[in-house]
């Protein structure tokens, strides 16, 4: 490895003047540099990344975006045996193939991305023929059926001389269709790996940014004695972006998890309507992505998020409320590691917890390391206990509280491998002052929840599902309300998400309060409103709800 790459590398988290000179000055020369390897390169594009989202002067900002748009030409110019190695890194100039899911790949044909199956035989491609009979006409099927054309011969003739992979994402329908859900479901079941050509595109991860006047940094933020107590902080200028806006941060969040192979669902498939920008200060910004309103659970609400320093994407997670908490993890792109993760996430979760108002964080296992060995290497645990995370589990507490003890006495201490394995067999929680009960709610409540769905529909015919659904949700709205008329648009939305569950709490909906009755509707319509932060936060107050369906799920 270069000695030049390696020192910018060291210099990372050092501030002042001679720091930001010699950073400068290695720059401006290893800017110069004809790489020869994929490693260095790799190291190269990490380092440039790293300054683009954290840099301390406006030269060195300018050097290192302007080095990262010769990403592109520099592995251009490797031998193929190097350039290969560099494959589904997501740098310019490279190619990515993976099985990514239809949101994700028919918003890459919508960028225009050159894409190609990469089926390992020709066989495999009949994994598709369920999809195709979506677009077969009459005329067509005999020979399609026949035996005599393959599949993936069938679809070159489709294509015209298009790319088949190209030509079958243009036929997928719009989203929000009618058949817009049985094109995901059928494209998703046949597991279509794509070769994505990156080239010199926009939404590699060399060139994926949000174009903003850089802020500078002279230091990092440290974590504060009381996180807790910073957690509790309403954190202001939280808003929700619109229309143009709002494509713009979506299509760059889409472009950091998709380069690199990563996806979360509710990013994939965002409402437009719901991305909210928290400003984490210092140039940082949160993305928060809500799930659109067909992709909508039950009991919880679905939120993606992206993290951008200086418009550099730099991190991302999901969080999802469910009740008065919310389930959530961090996962900090590696080139961004030596950072300030920690403070970063701290203010992530008060962000989530100023716009749902939730009273816990839970954190499941394999952000820190059930199944997950870059998270045992990396001594994840210790990232959330630092933040104030504890084991829920006596076990996982005990051994929490010796190896805590055990760093305090011995800075240089190192927890074991199969230490942090042992930390990693349950979940770990952040609970925050007026959290109220023994615990947080257990997810086989969604379990258990839908099973009491099953059964309340179990006697009602496929075909009037709806229609049941609809009366019964009158009938709610009448004993909660009084009130006897039809359902408004978003009422019926949410009827549809929640009332095959409502229906089995009769019985102790009946014993509320009147203004519990009176609350729960507005949860319904809540739940078909445009944006489902609304929802979020009423549910968190929602202390009767919650309880009924412990118990309903313990019956």
């Amino acid at each position: 490895m270069d000695a030049r790459l390696e020192r910018l590398h060291a210099l990372r988290g050092t501030f002042g003047s001679a720091s930001t000179a010699e950073r400068l000055a290695l720059l401006r020369s290893l800017a110069r540099v004809r790489w020869r390897h994929a490693a260095a390169i790799a190291a190269w594009h990490d380092e440039l990344l790293f300054l683009a989202a954290f840099p301390d002067a406006v030269a060195i900002h300018a050097a290192a975006r302007a080095a990262l748009e010769r990403i592109a030409g520099q592995v251009a110019r490797l031998t193929p045996p190097e350039r290969k190695q560099l494959a589904d890194s997501g740098l310019a100039g490279t190619t990515s193939t993976h099985t990514f899911m239809f949101g994700a790949a028919r918003w890459l044909a919508r960028h225009s991305q050159t894409l190609t199956l990469a089926f390992p035989k020709a066989r495999d491609a009949e994994r598709l023929d369920r999809l195709l009979h979506l677009i077969l006409t009459t005329s067509e099927q005999d020979r399609f059926e026949s035996g005599e054309v393959g599949t993936l011969e069938w679809m070159r003739e489709a294509a015209g001389g298009d790319d088949p992979a190209t030509w079958l994402l243009s036929r997928a329908p719009t989203t929000g269709a009618h058949d817009d859900l049985a094109w995901r479901t059928l494209y998703d079941d046949a597991e279509v790996p794509l070769r994505w050509t990156l080239g010199d595109s926009p939404l590699s991860s060399s060139r994926d940014h949000l174009p903003m006047r850089p802020q500078l940094r002279s230091a990092f933020r440290a974590l504060p004695r009381d996180p807790v107590g910073h957690v509790m902080t309403p954190l202001p200028g939280i808003r929700r972006a619109r229309g143009a806006e709002a494509v713009r941060w979506h299509d760059a969040a889409l472009g950091a998890l998709i380069s690199r192979a990563r996806e979360v669902f509710p990013t994939i498939y965002a409402n437009p309507r719901e991305i909210h920008l928290a400003p984490l200060g210092e140039g940082a910004t949160l993305c928060v992505l809500g799930a659109s309103p067909g992709d909508r659970s039950a009991l919880e609400a679905n939120y993606g998020y992206v993290m951008f320093s200086n418009g550099v994407p730099i991190g991302y997670g999901g969080v999802t409320p469910f009740g008065a908490q919310a389930n959530t993890g961090a996962n900090i792109f590696e080139s961004f590691r030596r950072s300030e993760a920690p403070f970063l996430f701290l203010q992530a979760l008060r962000a989530f917890r100023t716009m749902f108002g939730v009273t816990r964080f839970v954190v499941n296992p394999y952000q820190f390391g059930a199944g997950n060995e870059e998270a045992i290497a990396s001594g994840a645990y210790w990232f959330y206990d630092r933040l104030g995370f504890r084991p829920a589990q006596a076990a996982q507490s005990a051994l929490a509280d010796r190896e805590r003890t055990a760093i305090a006495r011995d800075r240089t201490h190192r927890s074991s491998i199969t230490t942090l394995r042992a930390l990693a067999r349950g979940d770990v929680v952040l609970t925050l002052p007026d959290a109220e009960g023994a615990g947080p709610l257990s997810e086989q409540l969604l379990v258990d929840a839908g099973r009491h769905a099953t059964r309340a529909l179990a006697a009602v015919p496929a075909r009037e599902r709806a229609e049941w659904i609809e009366r019964e949700a009158r009938a709610l709205l009448t004993r909660c309300t009084g009130a006897v008329r039809a359902l408004t648009p978003a009422e019926s939305v949410g009827a549809r998400h929640l009332m095959p569950i409502l229906a089995a709490l009769a019985k102790e909906i009946a014993r509320w309060s009147p203004t519990d009755r009176v609350r729960l509707w507005e949860l319904v319509a809540l739940k078909g409103a445009a944006q489902e932060l609304p929802w979020a936060r009423a549910a968190a107050q929602h202390a009767p709800l919650w309880r009924a369906l412990q118990r309903l799920t313990k019956a």
